[in-house]
């Protein structure tokens, strides 16, 4: 819900088309592939955690990380604040992966990387359908982390249609920020701050399956 202003950049193209798009795979699968790593990692110590420290590691770190990469036209610089953003993901998927059975972990992290793949597509196939998506998806965005808020504080309001919501917005922007990126310009900076938006995007469709599949186990 970060307005960056990046989807908003033009200019001219100083890489090709497929060095961007290879750039941004590159990217995702180094954050995704980080995030695993760092994971499987903290998931094997005892950590003892306080909300604070949930704050400072699950927000403001990320938050500082999106700022840096996205005002920095620099790609190296902004590759410095796209890793702020997935290193904290890694400790907080920990105590969530942990939770959930190898299976299911499995299961959700394929059922993710197909969809993503299919909604990144139909992205760059279909942009009249998603050029109109953007101020509803906004206001759905909205709404999800009002009754995430509110879960969190009363615990008994626990909708179970919620998760399926947050997979549909999130899958819905996958395709969306893909439909965006092609109407920026081709730079390696552009390309890794299109990165973090997408990274998000499919952290945030990883987490929602795997409350899916969680529950019905």
């Amino acid at each position: 819900m970060l307005d960056t202003g990046v989807f908003e950049r033009r200019g001219r193209n100083t890489i090709s088309a497929s060095s961007f798009y290879f750039l941004i795979g590159v990217c995702l699968c180094w954050g995704l592939g980080l995030t695993v790593i760092l994971a499987n990692h903290f998931a094997k110590m005892d950590l003892k955690t306080n909300i604070w420290m949930l704050l400072g590691i699950g927000l403001v770190i990320p938050v500082i990380g999106v700022l840096i990469s996205a005002k920095s036209d620099n790609a190296f610089i902004s590759f410095i604040g796209y890793n702020m953003v997935v290193a904290p993901f890694g400790f907080l998927l920990a105590p969530i992966a942990n939770v959930y059975s190898p299976n299911v972990v499995r299961d959700a992290a394929m059922i993710t990387l197909l969809v993503t793949g299919v909604m990144g597509a139909a992205g760059t196939m279909f942009p009249s359908v998603f050029a109109k998506m953007g101020g509803a998806l906004f206001v759905a965005l909205l709404g999800l982390v009002t009754v995430r808020l509110v879960q969190c504080f009363v615990p008994q309001f626990d909708f179970g249609w919620i998760d399926y919501a947050s997979a549909l917005i999130f899958s819905l922007y996958i395709g969306y920020d893909m439909y965006r990126a092609n109407n920026i310009g081709q730079t390696a900076d552009n390309a890794v701050d299109v990165s973090v938006s997408l990274y998000l995007d499919i952290i945030n469709l990883f987490i929602s399956i795997l409350r899916i599949l969680g529950s019905k186990k």
